[in-house]
């Protein structure tokens, strides 16, 4: 079964948290959206759409009544990941192909209730640790029972088409990329948007109107620069970004340490390449800078970063630059600010 097709049921640990049952492929925090983030933010049964980075998801929250569970039930989801490159209108035809899998979902839902032994195997940790697969401790037959049903329910939600639309070429792809200094909150940063971007949605009752898409267009396209864009030196450091990630550059959100100097140094140096590109090739892009604030510790002022970027190379190049002073973990509307800035700017 192709990989741009996945299949997750996953439940709630009252002790451990968010555990995986079963998942017909291995997913990738990076690639896919963290399911235990999606578990723990919801407790309303139901089924609802979410989208994140190159997979859209539809899921289905439902619980079972279990002599094993405080409170005497167990709290499962059920999750079924497509990327969208199956589609050529990413925003209307994938949200409405997963919409119309609801019904199969419920379905597989009915018969999980049903499972024989399913609630016993949720409590059979003996070490009470988590498990990416708490499928494996079950017996020969209970996983050949439930692969038969879990793989009848794959089928009927995978479509039955090929791509119907090349992917673009990697040189064509536009993103907004995400660099800074080393432990200075890039990946807490993208993970957030994803939680984010999840609440945004439960706060509007899931509904995704036009703010959503827009929003989830660009998160989708947000991405840290990997080593494939950067070149290392002699000494070993990162100092140069390769041409074709500015090229197809859109936007930077750069992000240092707001608590250290040293940070904010190393982060100049990475911002006059983008400067310099900038005033090169006379390309116009916006410039997030997010100083991470960190608990107990003090955090470097505004002023202090306005004036150590050269302001009128700035406007002789007309790139924007705003400045934002965040806890990227914990800060979520301040987060969401951030980026409506920068997306008025790219639109």
């Amino acid at each position: 079964m192709s990989k741009d097709s996945i299949l997750c049921v996953s439940y709630f640990d009252t002790i451990l948290g968010p555990n995986t049952l079963y998942c017909n492929s291995t997913l990738n925090t990076k690639e896919h959206p963290d399911l235990g983030r999606i578990l723990e933010f919801s407790d309303e049964e139901g089924s609802f759409v979410f989208t994140f980075r190159k997979y859209q998801t539809i899921n289905h929250i439902f619980y079972i009544d279990s002599e094993y569970a405080r409170g005497g039930k167990e709290m499962l989801m059920i999750t079924y990941l497509i990327r969208a490159a199956y589609f050529k209108d990413e925003i209307t035809d994938v949200y409405n192909y997963l919409l119309s899998k609801t019904p199969d979902l419920e379905t597989f839902a009915s018969e999980l209730k049903d499972f024989n032994g399913l609630t016993e195997l949720l409590h059979s940790h003996k070490n009470r640790t988590n498990h990416k697969n708490t499928l494996s401790l079950a017996s020969k037959k209970f996983k050949k029972d439930f692969l038969n049903i879990f793989n009848g329910y794959l089928e009927k939600l995978t479509p039955q088409i090929g791509i119907t639309s090349h992917l673009l070429a990697k040189e064509d792809l536009k993103k907004v990329y995400v660099f800074g200094p080393e432990n200075a909150g890039k990946t807490t940063f993208v993970k957030n948007l994803e939680v984010v971007q999840f609440l945004q949605y439960k706060n509007n009752g899931m509904k995704r109107d036009l703010a959503n898409k827009i929003y989830d267009f660009l998160i989708d396209n947000i991405e840290i620069l990997t080593y494939e864009c950067i070149e290392d030196d002699i000494n070993g450091k990162s100092v140069k970004l390769y041409e074709d990630c500015l090229d197809n550059a859109q936007g930077f959100i750069l992000i240092f340490n707001a608590s250290n100097k040293d940070s904010l140094k190393e982060t100049i140096e990475m911002f006059r390449l983008v400067l310099n590109r900038c005033l090169d090739k006379g390309d116009f892009m916006p410039v997030l800078i997010i100083g991470n604030k960190f608990h107990d510790k003090e955090e470097i002022t505004p002023d202090l970063i306005y004036e150590n970027f050269d302001m009128d190379e700035l406007a002789e190049c007309g790139l924007l630059m705003q400045y934002f002073s965040i806890d990227v973990l914990s800060e979520n509307e301040k987060i969401i600010e951030a980026i409506r800035w920068l997306l008025k700017q790219i639109i």
